[in-house]
């Protein structure tokens, strides 16, 4: 067991080995964008309130609020200070593992690892893990230590205007919590994207140029041909479509800026997260839908399908 499991976290630091840019560099490069911005924007409006009075005075304005509303806006604020994170993040995994099994073939690289005592299942499933969980724990590290630096910027304005800032900013932005509810929230959010994330892989199992754009013609396809149908037998639309199935899968999750979207209609049914926040109950609520359950049960399927290409794959 523990040489399985020793085999599988050695598969997943080869990932990122493979790719420190888009999962090492990439999230630290955007923290430092989030900073300097923040930055950038306090600069600007010393520049505009020259003695800082307004800008003081907004400061102890927001030291008087009660406690629960700080932490609302504190927490509202890193977590909207996370949204780019999470948005690049989803985008990165998508196109990795929409390569993961065809690069090792394009390359050829694919006879050195099948010469290796590691089964295609455990391959497979590592670059999932990698997808899953690694990708998304380097991601939160860096939204840690954006959160740590602009907190610590927050201080400093916080002494200048005379209040507390570990009372009215460390206090109320509940780190500890805000960055264990992120944590379960992008677990969550991997396992509701499972589907996607093993149609990608199935594609890239044997796709033989272009995954990604094969990836996406199929359903794209397929929902033509359905909508084709549906206007020609009953001048109607089809009641369910496959592409906007996966459309509407992607879109949503647990996620901060998500959207439910129900394509039976117009605008008006698209219903957006609550909120900048993510709380236990909303991601641990998530896990109950009949959705989720489906999804599990049509990526195994998918999964095998790829372990069984990858098993036949050639240096082709």
């Amino acid at each position: 067991m523990n040489s399985s499991l020793n085999t599988l976290w050695a598969l997943m630091r080869r990932e990122v080995w493979e790719s420190p840019f888009a999962f090492k560099w990439t999230p630290l490069g955007i923290g430092v964008l989030v900073v300097l911005f923040a930055v950038l924007m306090l600069v600007i409006g010393a520049r505009l309130d020259a003695e800082m009075a307004f800008t003081l005075d907004a400061v102890r304005l927001f030291g008087d609020m009660p406690h629960e509303q700080k932490r609302l806006m504190v927490s509202g604020f890193l977590f909207a200070a996370s949204n780019f994170f999470l948005q690049l993040m989803i985008l990165i995994i998508l196109f990795y593992l929409a390569g993961s099994l065809f690069d090792d073939r394009k390359d050829r690289s694919i006879l050195f690892w099948k010469s290796l005592p590691v089964s295609d299942r455990m391959t497979v499933f590592s670059k999932l893990l990698t997808a899953c969980v690694l990708v998304p724990a380097l991601f939160l590290g860096a939204i840690a230590l954006t959160h740590l630096a602009l907190l610590v910027i927050g201080s400093i304005y916080a002494l200048m205007a005379g209040i507390n800032p570990l009372q009215d900013l460390w206090l109320p932005a509940s780190l500890p919590k805000l960055w264990t509810v992120m944590a379960l929230g992008l677990l969550v959010q991997a396992l509701w994207l499972l589907p996607i994330y093993a149609w990608l892989m199935f594609c890239s199992s044997w796709a033989p140029r272009l995954p990604i754009l094969i990836a996406v013609a199929i359903p794209a396809g397929v929902s033509i041909a359905q909508h084709s149908y549906s206007l020609i037998s009953g001048f109607r639309l089809p009641d369910y479509n496959i592409g906007l199935i996966m459309l509407r899968r992607l879109g949503s999750g647990v996620l901060p800026g998500n959207a439910n979207i129900d394509f039976s209609g117009g605008v008006e049914n698209i219903e957006f997260n609550e909120s900048l926040y993510m709380s236990f109950p909303a991601v641990f609520s998530h896990l109950l839908k009949p959705e989720m359950w489906v999804g599990w049960l049509i990526a195994a399927v998918l999964l095998a399908a790829a372990i069984m290409f990858r098993r036949r794959a050639t240096d082709q």
